[in-house]
């Protein structure tokens, strides 16, 4: 679970960072993916890499990549076209929902107590973002981008629970997670290549900069972190540590140095929920469980 809640405080920021900047979204999605493969594959090439997968895992892991990363980066990135970035972000909250739906499909059917505690942590993002989902709702554009990121919370959940019972805490490595990287790029290469003009690469220096910084931490790290975390825990903790990014980040707003102005009710509720979830959903879980 600290691997959890690192990566979720390391993507606290992510969504506004996107939402404030005007990257192509294919380019976007192509560079985060290239910087992360970077960053990893001197560790996924070396002869001593510890784990080395055989070129039938190493296939299964670039699939998922492209997945989880090149699939749901290329739907994401598509409806900040639609949606403006808190939007975005309060329709990720759905994710949990298809973490068990996905669960049970691939695996077995989860017990109710871990549908419970999804739902939990819908409600608990939901607290926070009560008076945004007021102002949002309505139009043919704003819909597009809810089904847009829809798609994307699938296909996250998606290949982390297929990630999830591909790997163990053993082999969940460095090395081994660089395949990931490069199935993600393989899938958004080809689609910047084919929609990316010379004009979108006229790019500014904080562009740049947002760019590294977003593929280096927010994919690179937290993505690592995320699935490595993934394989140590049941599908209930990891169904709802994926809303824990919602209460964090506005934890992380009212600090200096941006110390916005903000409710502490919706923020302390928000929380409590999402405790209780945690509680619901690791009753009864043992280490088979978080395993499978």
């Amino acid at each position: 679970m600290p691997l959890l809640f690192l990566a979720s405080l390391l993507w606290s920021l992510s969504f506004a960072l996107i939402g404030a900047n005007e990257i192509d979204p294919n380019l976007l999605t192509a560079a985060r993916l290239g910087l992360a493969f970077l960053a990893f594959a001197p560790m996924t090439f070396s002869r001593r890499a510890p784990h080395k997968p055989g070129k039938t895992r190493a296939i299964q892991l670039v699939l998922i990549g492209a997945l989880q990363y090149g699939l749901m980066y290329f739907l994401v990135h598509q409806a900040y076209g639609f949606l403006k970035g808190y939007e975005v972000a309060l329709m990720t909250i759905t994710t949990p929902l298809y973490v068990v739906f996905v669960e049970g499909y691939v695996s077995r059917h989860p017990p109710a107590r871990v549908w419970g505690a999804a739902a939990l942590a819908v409600a608990a993002a939901l607290a926070l973002r009560m008076d945004s989902l007021g102002e949002s709702l309505g139009g043919a554009n704003y819909w597009k981008g809810v089904g847009l990121v829809q798609g994307a919370n699938l296909a996250w959940a998606t290949g982390l629970v297929l990630y999830r019972k591909l790997e163990s805490p053993s082999t969940a490595t460095p090395g081994r997670f660089g395949w990931m990287f490069l199935g993600g790029f393989l899938f958004a290469a080809p689609v910047a290549f084919g929609t990316v003009s010379a004009s979108d690469l006229d790019l500014t220096g904080s562009e740049i900069g947002v760019i590294a910084y977003l593929g280096l931490i927010p994919s690179g790290l937290a993505f690592f972190l995320w699935n490595r975390g993934a394989t140590q825990v049941g599908v209930g903790t990891l169904a709802v540590m994926n809303n824990l990014k919602v209460p964090l980040a506005v934890a992380v707003a009212l600090l200096p140095p941006f110390s916005e102005a903000a409710d502490g009710w919706p923020l302390a509720t928000s929380f409590a929920l999402l405790g209780a979830a945690l509680i619901l959903g690791t009753r009864g879980a043992g280490r088979a469980d978080a395993a499978d």
